[in-house]
């Protein structure tokens, strides 16, 4: 994969927080059901607490590489599995949200570089 596709460690957790933000607010937003809400919160933190985590690699106190890779691919397999459950019972509102959050996640995990630079 080309360097111009790669995201940086930075831009990836600013954009988990964004994630994060928006699957937290998004339930109420739209006015979904609770346990849309209480999933949207849940995993919202979730996303939130990775993009802090995963700031610096190889910092004091933040996620190894390997590990975050991990995460962030839990993170869009949870996602899209919750559309699909939420989806059954009959929430087409709280499926979009999750499987477009679940989808973005995918894309992310895909052009972010999982190793460190040398220098």
């Amino acid at each position: 994969m080309s360097s111009k596709h790669v995201i940086s460690h930075a831009l990836r957790a600013g954009l988990l927080m964004v994630a994060g933000t928006a699957l937290i607010a998004g339930p109420f937003l739209l006015a979904l059901d609770g346990a849309a809400i209480v999933t949207g919160v849940l995993v919202g933190t979730l996303a939130i607490a990775l993009g802090l985590a995963g700031t610096e690699p190889g910092g004091r106190g933040t996620l190894p590489l390997s590990a975050q890779a991990v995460y962030d691919r839990g993170l869009a397999l949870g996602l899209l599995l919750s559309a699909g459950i939420v989806a059954a019972a009959g929430q087409i509102e709280a499926m979009a949200l999750f499987a477009a959050a679940g989808i973005a996640a995918l894309v992310m995990t895909s052009v972010t570089r999982y190793s460190a630079r040398a220098t």
